[in-house]
């Protein structure tokens, strides 16, 4: 179990920042270690396509042990909007001796916490140990190639499903407050009276001391939620937003016979229940293989009914569910 108390300064500093940085990094280790065992593995598919070839020893080594790599990998988010380039850099100029120390660290607590590190792992991290800064620079380098190749040409369809969630979980927290955000935030993360408990194989306690913490939605953190532990860092949480199987499988407007699209019809219906996530009126075509036109005449229609709002971000408008869109989903059991 990790516990993290929370003083009322630090829950006036719990703040959400998507990063294309901990995508990548994420990603990579579904690909390393879950194989075709993950929802993501029609993307894993297509990514298995274009590396071959691609020289990507230093970030196979960094990420050798599944579900977990030296906590400099993933800093914490310090910007809401940071580009993939912008962390990339800041990630590029992180001190060798913190790479160093981090490793050195990291080998050490998989020994004593986690049973064993295998001989063979052990030597593929040895490259940060010996050579930090050489290591580090060709760390940087195949995370960009491996980005471009594998998430580039799908970040505009992630990163609509991000800004999604985080209109979704600050409308929770505008709404119901720090309790509401922190409650529903996982199956494996509970909050309660200033305390945000995670159920980890692991005990450990972090003290925020007053810098709050940083929330990270993740897709390629499904199902899981990860956890920034070190006491240099500023406490943050990866979590799996809602709605992941969407990104990378269409849903057909046909008909199943549930009583919603009895209800509404199945076209109305499948909009509805894709908006369990803020969604655009494109991402919703791409999704459900319909018009654009004709999204945008079941949103009128259901907004007309109160069922969903629009929100603006940017240049963007998402569609969410109302209080009542949610309810009529709940009363339909279509809230999964």
């Amino acid at each position: 179990m990790i516990t993290i108390p929370l003083t009322t300064e630090d829950l006036t500093k719990v703040r959400l920042a998507p990063s294309p940085l901990w995508e990548t990094v994420t990603s990579f280790g579904v690909l390393l270690h879950q194989g075709r065992d993950t929802v993501h593995a029609p993307w894993a598919t297509r990514a298995r396509r274009v590396l071959p070839g691609t020289d990507l020893s230093a970030l196979v080594a960094a990420m050798c042990v599944a579900g977990r790599c030296p906590d400099f990998l993933t800093p914490p988010p310090d910007a809401l909007a940071a580009t993939f380039g912008e962390e990339l850099e800041r990630l590029g100029a992180t001190p060798a001796e913190v790479v160093h120390q981090e490793v050195e660290a990291f080998v050490r607590v998989e020994k004593e916490q986690f049973g064993s590190l295998s001989t063979e792992k052990e030597r593929l991290l040895e490259i940060y140990l010996g050579d930090p800064e050489d290591s580090l620079k060709r760390l940087v380098d195949e995370l960009r190639r491996y980005h471009d190749l594998t998430l580039a040409p799908y970040w505009p369809r992630l990163q609509e499903h991000l800004e999604g969630d985080t209109i979704r979980r600050g409308q929770a927290l505008a709404l119901g407050g720090v309790d509401a955000l922190l409650s529903g935030l996982h199956p494996k993360a509970s909050y309660s009276g200033g305390v945000l408990e995670l159920e980890k194989t692991y005990e450990a306690v972090v003290e925020p001391a007053g810098r709050g913490t940083t929330l990270v939605p993740c897709v390629f953190a499904w199902p899981r939620v990860e956890v920034l532990v070190q006491p240099g860092y500023r406490p943050t949480l990866a979590y799996g937003p809602r709605g992941v199987a969407n990104l990378w499988t269409s849903s057909s407007p046909a008909s199943n016979g549930t009583a919603l699209e009895a209800a509404l019809g199945a076209g109305r219906a499948s909009v509805l229940k894709s908006l369990l996530v803020p969604t655009t009126t494109t991402e919703l075509a791409r999704q459900l293989r319909l018009s654009p036109a004709a999204v945008s005449a079941h949103l009128s229609r259901l907004k007309a009914a109160d069922l969903v709002e629009p929100h603006r971000s940017g240049r963007k408008v998402f569609y969410r569910l109302s209080g009542a869109g949610e309810s009529l989903l709940g009363i339909f059991g279509e809230t999964g």
